[in-house]
């Protein structure tokens, strides 16, 4: 299996997944304080939107993706933003 892979496809496979590793532990040091983290926290969401609008204008050149990355879209392009509103109304709470 390993063969069939560049050695240059494996290695930027890997670091994509260590790019993808960090915002996920950067995401979850927002947790403890979510209502102090909001700059942090839209940041790391601007960061998955703009790799999702990649992944979408993928979709648009190249066709339909399977079903795991458009599950991954869906993630990037509306469940990010959907967690930058509710982070916003937790942060106006707290401040009130």
């Amino acid at each position: 299996m390993l063969d069939m892979v560049s050695a240059d496809a494996d290695s930027h496979y890997r670091y994509l997944s260590g790019l993808l590793l960090g915002i996920g532990l950067a995401f979850a040091t927002t947790i403890a304080r979510i209502e102090m983290q909001t700059m942090r926290f839209r940041v790391l969401a601007a960061i998955v939107v703009v790799g999702g609008l990649g992944r979408f204008l993928s979709l648009i050149v190249r066709g339909m993706p399977g079903k795991a990355m458009l599950f991954g879209l869906i993630m990037e392009l509306v469940v990010t933003p959907a967690l930058v509103v509710w982070q916003a109304r937790i942060a106006a709470q707290a401040r009130q």
